[in-house]
């Protein structure tokens, strides 16, 4: 394997420094659909492991440095203008995963029929 050392990298236009590339930039993620199973994109996916109703489990192609980086999700509304309240996070860190759970507003296991299920993870890799 080589490496290659440099401080910036740019466009011809625009320069960055590249600890701000690699520091700043997402680590892993993806967005998927839950009642079909399938990724509609994805960084640093090995697969996703659907746990049933409400719950998934992203593992990554490269594992993280530690269980202590940082996880943004985010969740679908369905289109039809329900009056439920819906919630899903990031739950069980590990190094080589992480899950997510989603809930509608009584507290049951929820599972959306849309792209749109969301996890995204900043950290050191290992």
């Amino acid at each position: 394997m080589s490496t290659l050392n440099v401080s910036n990298i740019s466009d011809g236009t625009d320069t960055v420094e590249t600890g701000y590339v690699v520091n700043g930039s997402a680590k892993a993620w993806v967005n998927y659909h839950m009642t079909s199973n399938a990724i509609g994109g994805s960084f640093n996916t090995s697969s996703v492991i659907d746990n049933g109703t409400g719950s998934f489990t992203l593992l990554f192609s490269s594992q993280m440095a530690d269980a202590y980086f940082l996880a943004a999700s985010s969740n679908a509304y369905p289109s039809s203008g329900s009056a439920q309240n819906y919630s899903g996070g990031a739950d069980n860190y590990t190094t080589s995963g992480i899950g997510y759970k989603r809930e509608a507003s009584g507290g049951a296991a929820n599972d959306q029929a849309a792209y749109g299920n969301s996890i995204g993870v900043v950290g050191d890799l290992a």
